[in-house]
């Protein structure tokens, strides 16, 4: 929120409650209630322009009529003018509001999502304080507690607003664990998709060598080649080792993210590429790092060097 809007709010909200605190001393009301509704529609507004949860906002409605109950007796006993204490603790509680986002940086969601799954709550947790601060009201307006009303009082709506807090900061600690156990979920299902998906992938291929079947992991791999309608496979360590499949039968069979056909005669491993130099005809030459022999033709087809380049960054 910009400065001269934070300014218009909070200036605004202070001679609203000084004006209702004039209006009320005149008619012959007490103001307490006004003045909390008046309190609370500052605070959810302040909030709504922070874009703050549903679960600070209701902290903060509270704790707001705590001090607010306290600032506002203490100013008047200090001062003595209700007008002129309101308006100052109207001034403290709406920039206290604006520095404890700055300092405790709560977590933003957005307005329309606020409005649309949140707005039950934030009409009950108006009803709850409002209806908390009547009950005060009338038990203490009916009973004769004598000299020591206002003090016993005081301690009454700071213990009766205390607890309130603390049952929505408990509330607000357990709808954290519920979104970090969501997203725990949400993880470990992303994990079980990415497992599923590497799954299907062949994770190592055989080769005969006279008269043994040698297992060769795809990380050892360098690159597949055909030749001849023979198709070959070439480790990092420079062995060339001949396999019973095509390379159109290979591509289906390998991890997309790791190999990539560069021409139709040679499918690349992503972690054999050295460096790639450009050569006439808009194509691509390929360094293999060291120890990796070039068997067959390195050169990526004009046709592919748009996709090559979108794999190889990714």
């Amino acid at each position: 929120m910009n400065q001269k809007r934070a300014h218009l709010i909070i200036h605004g909200f202070a001679l609203l409650h000084a004006g209702l605190c004039i209006a009320c001393h005149y008619i012959g009301i007490p103001d307490s209630l006004i003045l909390t509704l008046a309190t609370m529609a500052m605070v959810i507004i302040l909030c709504l322009e922070e874009s703050l949860s549903i679960e600070f906002t209701a902290i903060t409605i509270v704790l707001a009529n705590i001090l607010g109950f306290i600032l506002g007796n203490i100013g008047a006993s200090i001062i003595g003018i209700n007008p002129l204490s309101t308006f100052i603790t109207t001034e403290i509680l709406g920039w206290g509001l604006l520095l404890l986002v700055k300092l405790l940086k709560p977590a933003r969601v957005d307005r329309r999502v606020f409005w649309k799954e949140n707005i039950g709550w934030l009409v009950a947790s108006v009803v709850i304080v409002f209806g908390l601060r009547v009950a005060i009201d009338i038990i203490f307006s009916s009973s004769s507690l004598g000299i020591g009303s206002r003090s016993v009082r005081l301690v009454a709506e700071v213990g009766a607003f205390g607890l309130l807090l603390l049952i929505f900061f408990v509330l607000q600690m357990r709808n954290q664990m519920e979104l970090e156990r969501e997203k725990s979920k949400n993880l470990e299902k992303t994990l079980q998709l990415y497992r599923a998906e590497t799954s299907r992938y062949k994770e190592k291929f055989v080769v005969h060598l006279n008269n043994q079947i040698v297992p060769v992991h795809v990380k050892e791999i360098a690159y597949f080649y055909a030749e001849k309608k023979s198709t070959f496979l070439v480790t990092r360590s420079g062995a060339s080792q001949p396999l019973d499949y095509s390379l159109d039968a290979l591509e289906s069979q390998l991890d997309p993210r790791l190999f990539f056909r560069i021409s139709r005669s040679c499918i690349m491993a992503l972690g054999s590429i050295d460096s790639i130099a450009k050569v006439p005809g808009s194509r691509l030459e390929l360094s293999l790092c060291s120890g990796i022999p070039s068997t067959t033709d390195l050169t990526v087809s004009r046709a592919r060097v748009g996709a090559f380049l979108n794999w190889f960054e990714s």
